[in-house]
């Protein structure tokens, strides 16, 4: 092939791809907008075979590589102590130590500021409030007393 020839066959080559480049650009701008019609509109639903699992256990009676024997398998006992006397759980109401307003000179006179069900109350000790009496208390942690139940409550930071 002449040099003459060999440049015609690398034109077309060249006109042809970028042709293809530009139909392509000139078909996404332009959009045919006929719109396609759905041949088969019955659709058939048939569920997945479900597979079985395998399943397996593992054997776990080992021998002892020194002695040569099966280990021996310690049996414990359990026991179920039954209580005659049912527990009545009791159920606490939302109980907030603040803190305490109190004298250097006598604790007996300590005020405790304590949140229930987000009110604030000033307690002494051995006053009952809602049914909520304050037992004993000091600057970190009070100790009160609900329906028969105690609690120890630490100062809210």
């Amino acid at each position: 092939m002449t040099k003459k020839g060999k440049t015609y066959l690398l034109l077309t080559i060249v006109l042809g791809i970028w042709g293809a480049i530009g139909y392509q650009i000139f078909s996404k701008l332009n959009p045919d907008d006929t719109p396609a019609l759905a041949v088969n509109s019955e659709v058939n639903f048939s569920p997945k075979q479900t597979i079985e699992k395998d399943t397996f256990s593992i054997n776990s009676e080992h021998r002892d590589p020194f002695l040569g024997k099966p280990y021996l398998q310690k049996k414990t006992s359990k026991i179920k102590h039954v209580s005659s006397s049912k527990k009545v759980s009791v159920v606490f109401p939302s109980i907030v130590y603040k803190g305490v307003i109190s004298k250097s000179d006598n604790s007996s006179q300590d005020i405790y500021i304590i949140a229930i069900n987000g009110t604030q109350q000033l307690f002494k000790v051995g006053k009952t409030i809602d049914e909520i009496k304050l037992l004993k208390g000091s600057k970190k942690s009070i100790s009160i007393q609900y329906k028969g139940a105690q609690k120890t409550i630490l100062v809210a930071k």
